[in-house]
């Protein structure tokens, strides 16, 4: 066999923090993706779609105790594909697991919609909208919150009576297939969510295929090619983001600081809403600086930040730092490679004179760009010049000041004097621009079809009607 193509048919997971492989999986075959998708649409029909409400609820319930008492193996999987801290994605897990109640409300609340009509306009005639899965969910998973991220899709889509062929990134493949266990375990039918195994080609296979609609969260580059590839079914997307924190000039010096250096330092800065860059009002930049490094100059890398995800995502990184610096950007911190095992990179601070590439693009890694400002309207005007609209935060002691911020940024989730804390598993996370496919909604609501049944109840043609 061509040596090209056995590799290919390998997934194979890494410690970060190390370099050294974990486990090795067999890439699910190309063909057999449409297989897969075909089990979903015959476990759908069978076992899911007729399923009353509180058999569905009583299920999730079930999977809810599987996953806690296997929380452990879980979070271990998780922190050794990945590199990030275990007590994040401790936090995560955490998080994650509230959405078994929540949504579990949420569903049992939900009913048919009486929709009013104009009785004059519309004699012996009644409207309501009901509520109908779409049927085979394809899921394709993301690396850096395997848990919360996939969870936060699975239960309200599961819930609302979908069925899910499921593809963790290749990055955390192990983890991914325990927690289709953990949905096993707990009575979701094996052919109501099936994971498949592989890379980009796997996942370009799914898109493809005739499942009802498409979950996805990861880049900006990746969601283009989805989108011309899926055809015409919904899409749900959270592509990537460009937060810009706004630092004014009254704002509290050290929360600022703090805030920013873990809004942009956490998880190795491989967040979608990671704060990538920073504008100061010039009237505190240089203490907002001094500070900044400070707190950044003190992070433990190894048990705080984590590595990077691959050697080649550290590459990419150190480059753009590397051209920013050639740019004429300042470096006040940090800006190579640890050398060692693993693919760690220092906590880095930048300060640009001017706008540059690595404040236009999404840079995924440690790295803090700060352009200093004269004031609110300067910072808001920056913080627009994006194609990006995820994210930002703004920092100040006035709440009037931070509410007119607010409204002028073109962004879909805001934060003042805080930083990426979503509410309850993920509700009303949008991104504006290319920052996502706009879905305002409820996360539950996203996993359902609308059919209006309009009903005349009387046997009569209209007078209006052909005779």
């Amino acid at each position: 066999m061509n040596p090209a193509i056995r590799l290919t048919m390998i997934v194979t997971s890494i410690d970060p923090r190390t370099g050294k492989e974990v486990a090795r999986f067999r890439s699910t075959k190309l063909a057999d993706v449409q297989v897969a998708v075909d089990r979903a649409r015959a476990g759908h029909a069978k076992w899911w779609r007729g399923q009353k409400k509180a058999e569905r609820v009583a299920v999730l319930r079930r999977v809810e105790r599987a996953f806690e008492r296997n929380s452990e193996s879980l979070i271990d999987a998780a922190s050794l594909e990945t590199g990030i801290p275990r007590v994040s994605i401790s936090s995560g897990f955490d998080s994650a697991m509230r959405g078994f109640s929540y949504y579990a409300a949420r569903y049992e609340r939900l009913d048919d919609l009486a929709f009013p009509l104009d009785a004059a306009a519309w004699n012996d005639t009644s409207a309501r909208v009901v509520f109908e899965p779409h049927g085979v969910i394809g899921q394709i998973g993301v690396w850096n919150y395997p848990i919360w991220q996939t969870m936060i899709t699975s239960i309200p889509a599961l819930l609302a009576g979908n069925s899910i062929v499921y593809k963790p990134s290749e990055f955390v493949t192990l983890t991914g297939l325990r927690i289709a266990e953990a949905f096993h375990v707990g009575g979701v039918p094996e052919d109501v969510l099936i994971p498949i195994v592989g890379g980009k080609a796997v996942g370009r296979a799914l898109v493809r295929s005739d499942c009802d609609a498409i979950v996805f969260t990861g880049g900006l580059e990746t969601g283009r090619e989805i989108i011309g590839r899926a055809g015409v079914k919904p899409l749900i997307l959270e592509l990537s983001g460009n937060d810009a924190g706004i630092v004014c000039d009254d704002a509290d010096l050290q929360t600022a600081a703090r805030g920013i250096a873990t809004g942009t330092f956490s998880r190795a800065g491989q967040i979608c809403i990671r704060i990538k860059r920073v504008y100061v009002n010039e009237r505190i930049a240089d203490p907002f600086l001094g500070e900044l490094v400070d707190i950044a100059s003190k992070i433990d890398v190894a048990s705080q930040v984590g590595p990077m995800i691959r050697d080649e995502a550290r590459e990419k990184v150190d480059t753009a730092v590397r051209e920013a610096v050639a740019a004429g950007a300042r470096l006040l911190l940090g800006g190579k490679k640890i050398d060692g095992p693993g693919f760690f990179y220092e906590p880095t601070v930048l300060v640009l004179d001017k706008p540059a590439r690595i404040m236009s693009q999404e840079t995924f890694g440690p790295v803090c760009s700060v352009m200093i400002v004269k004031d609110d309207e300067e910072a808001i005007r920056l913080a627009n010049e994006s194609e990006y609209g995820l994210g930002a935060t703004i920092w100040t002691s006035d709440m009037n000041r931070a509410d007119r911020i607010a409204s002028s940024l073109e962004v879909g989730n805001v934060w003042v004097n805080e930083w990426g804390r979503a509410l309850t598993c993920g509700e009303y996370f949008q991104g504006w621009k290319s920052s996502g496919i706009a879905s305002s909604q409820e996360r539950l609501m996203m996993f359902l079809k609308k059919k209006s049944i309009i009903t005349h109840a009387v046997s009569e043609p209209r007078a209006s009607w052909f005779r």
